[in-house]
């Protein structure tokens, strides 16, 4: 039972009249169904007998139940398999008893669902058809930037919203435990299509899409030949923001799916990412540690390391082997890898993680280097505050220095071991000379982070935060349930259908992670009852009397 009263439906045995209620009452929560029925309504015209909201219920159950989304198997539930009371819940007007009727009802419910995608379509393009380059353009709509500006947010708003409705199911507690560590990745939705030939000079039949190209990972680099392997598809990139722990944390709630959006593989991955966490930001969540990678890294600042800043978040990242080393520089202060230095920082410190990365320096060594820097690392003085400006000041400097330099004379006793700047600037900089610096959010934002590259707090946050990431994505991609790596199981076309269907299998994984976690977490309580019943003495038989 939820902390508002959902209760969740068993796990397999098809889809009863239980998990009709709780997937109507899910799309219901989501609010979206509404809003949709009065973006299709006219004034003239034949009423639609089918609404959008039965339509929506058929698929969820579908996903619920690991089955494909098909249009003909929702048609077949709604008008052939539910109970008279379950048909009432969505509203569906009667039943199909034959085969001319069943195609009446498919009829409809093919009609409800492309009705459904055209409110919130971003793209013109046609769809279902190989199509020669010049008569692709010529059978495109016209849309207007801003058109697909708007129709895109729409989508993305029903598909958040239906997100949300699924985190809803979560108790209040279970609310309460997530602290706003969130993973940020983008992952591979193939479609139904054969991708675009030129040897033909056909489109896809699928023109919404693009080529997904990944390098194989670490398990396989190289081919039967030796050659570099990598993995195409022609599909769409879902940009999703994941629940995570805190670092070192135990596990105290599900790790669910908790914002989406669709995009062409490449297309402005970092502007993706920032509404992703828009959105997230604006349903209510915390906004807390944010771990990506090196793709949203790449970003151009203003696209998405600062806004993710404005939101709350704090990112934790890797960087590309030309991304490393100083990275700014501002008022004599440099960045290194994420963090701010004392211009004195010696240039083996700066230049560790290069050396760890072509092999010249062993991994002991590495890490002795990063714990060299922390001496020499800025301290905080102020800030950063609302505006994101920031102050900081030498780590020679103050009552307690962190570094002795022989421009800072009050740092150069007592000698107690503390590290030394050997080559400190010839001309003293601002760093060097006053009590501290301001630092603007726009300097070196793309590669700031708060915790020091490669050390262990860094280490333990961002192995936790893609880790959960990458799970969640694994999750929904597991041929036996949601199967979302599987094209062949959503074949209608265009943007807007795969976005819901994606949107629907993420909400089927989201309930079966918590049905998961609370199995799990009852087993738990029930093996340490059964433990303690089993202790045949215990420390208060030994009190004193009186």
């Amino acid at each position: 039972m939820s902390g508002d009263g959902l209760t969740l439906p068993p796990a397999g045995g098809g889809v009863s009249d239980q998990t009709v209620a709780f997937a109507a009452g899910l799309t219901g929560r989501s609010g979206e169904a509404p809003v949709i029925e009065a973006a299709l309504a006219h004034r003239t015209g034949r009423p639609r007998p089918l609404p959008v909201r039965a339509v929506l219920t058929a698929l969820l159950c579908l996903a619920l139940d690991d089955r494909p989304l098909f249009l003909t198997d929702a048609t077949r539930l709604l008008f052939c398999q539910l109970s008279g009371a379950s048909r009432r819940l969505p509203g569906v007007p009667g039943t199909a008893t034959t085969e001319r009727a069943f195609l009446a009802a498919y009829r409809r419910v093919r009609y409800c669902f492309g009705a459904i995608g055209s409110v919130m379509d971003p793209s013109p393009l046609p769809k279902n058809r190989r199509l020669t380059q010049d008569d692709l353009k010529a059978r495109a709509r016209k849309m207007a930037p801003a058109q697909a500006e708007a129709a895109r947010g729409r989508l993305e708003a029903f598909l958040n919203a239906l997100i949300e409705a699924s985190i809803s199911v979560l108790t209040c507690e279970e609310r309460a435990a997530f602290d706003g560590c969130t993973g940020l990745d983008a992952t591979s939705v193939p479609l139904y299509s054969r991708g675009p030939s030129r040897r033909t000079g056909l489109c896809a039949s699928d023109p919404d899409g693009g080529w997904y190209v990944r390098e194989g990972d670490h398990r396989e680099r190289e081919d039967d030949k030796g050659r570099p392997l990598r993995k195409i598809s022609w599909a769409l990139e879902a940009t999703i923001a994941t629940m995570a722990r805190p670092p070192g944390a135990p596990p105290a709630h599900p790790d669910l799916a908790i914002g989406l959006a669709l995009t062409r593989p490449g297309e402005d991955p970092g502007g993706t990412g920032a509404r992703v966490l828009a959105s997230v930001a604006a349903r209510g969540h915390k906004a807390g540690w944010l771990g990506y990678d090196r793709a949203y890294t790449a970003a151009l600042p203003g696209r998405f390391q600062l806004p993710a800043r404005a939101l709350g978040y704090r990112p934790v990242m890797d960087y590309r082997i030309d991304q490393l080393g100083i990275q700014a520089s501002t008022g004599g202060a440099i960045l290194v890898e994420g963090s701010w230095y004392c211009p004195a920082l010696p240039g083996p410190l700066i230049t560790a993680t290069t050396g760890l990365r072509d092999h010249a320096i062993t991994r002991d060594l590495y890490d002795q280097q990063i714990t060299a820097r922390r001496p020499y690392q800025l301290k905080r003085k102020d800030g950063p505050g609302a505006d994101g400006y920031q102050r900081l000041s030498c780590p020679a400097a103050g009552k307690h220095p962190r570094l002795i330099c022989p421009l800072r004379q009050a740092s150069l006793s007592p000698r107690d071991g503390r590290a030394k700047a050997l080559q400190p600037p010839p001309e003293p900089t601002k760093i060097c000379t006053q009590s501290a610096i301001t630092i603007a959010p726009g300097i070196g934002a793309r590669y700031r982070q708060d915790l020091p590259y490669a050390s262990p707090a860094w280490h333990q946050c961002y192995a936790a935060l893609r880790n959960t990431t990458e799970g969640l994505n694994g999750y929904a991609k597991d041929p036996a349930h949601q199967a979302l790596a599987q094209p062949g199981r959503r074949r209608v076309r265009g943007i807007a259908a795969q976005s819901i269907f994606t949107a629907l299998l993420l909400m089927a994984a989201n309930i079966r992670k918590i049905r998961a976690w609370r199995a799990l977490t009852a087993s738990d309580q029930a093996g340490i009852t059964r433990r303690a019943r089993r202790r045949r003495t215990s420390l208060r038989d030994y009190l004193p009397d009186g």
